[in-house]
């Protein structure tokens, strides 16, 4: 399928069209087309370090009208999202423990920082990171 015809330009277009779409929301359209997409670019960025939101269980008019600390039945989930640092940098020692309770340093902060955007853009989620973000503080003050 890689080597049938236009398969590279078809992923070209779908990709562009999922940044659009991952975008649209902060589209802004000044008298300087750099800062439009610089904008974009940066919304761009913290999404995909601290996930974009997706609020799942939309069931009945009432909980579409509802945020995430008003309906239980309402979840929160983060598509690409994904603790700090780039995997492939080995200045990033990554050590996953296989434990239920797992330890060590995550950088909840830095995932905390990337979602800046949900306050405003998606405020159907209502505490939700707040209330993440503070439940990964550990008795001894470590994340």
């Amino acid at each position: 399928k890689v080597s049938s015809a236009n398969y590279v330009q078809s992923k070209y277009v779908r990709a562009r069209t999922l940044m659009n779409e991952i975008t649209a929301s902060v589209t802004t359209t000044t008298a300087n087309p750099l800062f439009d997409g610089a904008v974009k670019q940066m919304y761009m960025d913290n999404g995909l370090r601290g996930g974009l939101p997706n609020i799942l269980g939309d069931v009945d008019e009432k909980s579409q009208m509802s945020n995430a600390d008003e309906d239980p039945r309402l979840k929160v989930y983060h598509t690409f999202s994904r603790i700090h640092g780039d995997l492939e940098r080995d200045y990033n020692a990554f050590m996953i423990d296989p434990t239920y309770y797992s330890q060590g340093p995550g950088n909840y902060r830095d995932v905390a920082q990337n979602r800046r955007n949900d306050v405003i853009f998606y405020p159907r989620m209502g505490g939700f990171d707040v209330k993440q973000f503070l439940s990964y503080i550990q008795a001894d003050g470590y994340e």
